[in-house]
């Protein structure tokens, strides 16, 4: 957790003008500009930090305003980590891609997937 917060940039590189500002011991808000079906979308969420089970966050600005999911951590054998995501998503009505249930459902999961990807690479980085 800590390193999204001191390396956010390098973790996420398709995110812009990353900024993370400490609240409390456990609260955080971090905003992000970011490419959504090629439209650049200014993001923030708050995140509350449950060590070490895991961290709440919410979307406070953005296409995904209003959604919330909480992102929990299991430690597994080989020194590995299993990580599990259950949240209530919502996308803007304003917006265009926003249509239908299906399309919906797309725009979260791939948007989560990428970032996974990112974490996963910035990990193996690491050593």
């Amino acid at each position: 957790m800590q390193a999204h917060i001191i390396d956010g940039s390098k973790i996420h590189p398709r995110f812009k003008n990353i900024t993370t500002d400490i609240e409390s011991e456990n609260v955080f808000i971090c905003s992000w500009e970011e490419d959504i079906n090629g439209q650049t979308r200014k993001m923030k969420e708050k995140g509350t930090i449950f060590y070490p089970l895991g961290v709440v966050y919410e979307f406070i600005e953005g296409p995904f305003v209003g959604s919330e999911y909480f992102v929990y951590y299991v430690p597994q054998e080989d020194n590995k980590t299993k990580v599990i995501m259950a949240g209530d998503f919502k996308l803007a009505s304003s917006d265009s891609y926003t249509h239908n249930e299906k399309d919906q459902r797309s725009i979260v999961l791939s948007a989560f997937e990428k970032v996974f990807n990112e974490d996963c690479t910035y990990l193996k980085s690491m050593g």
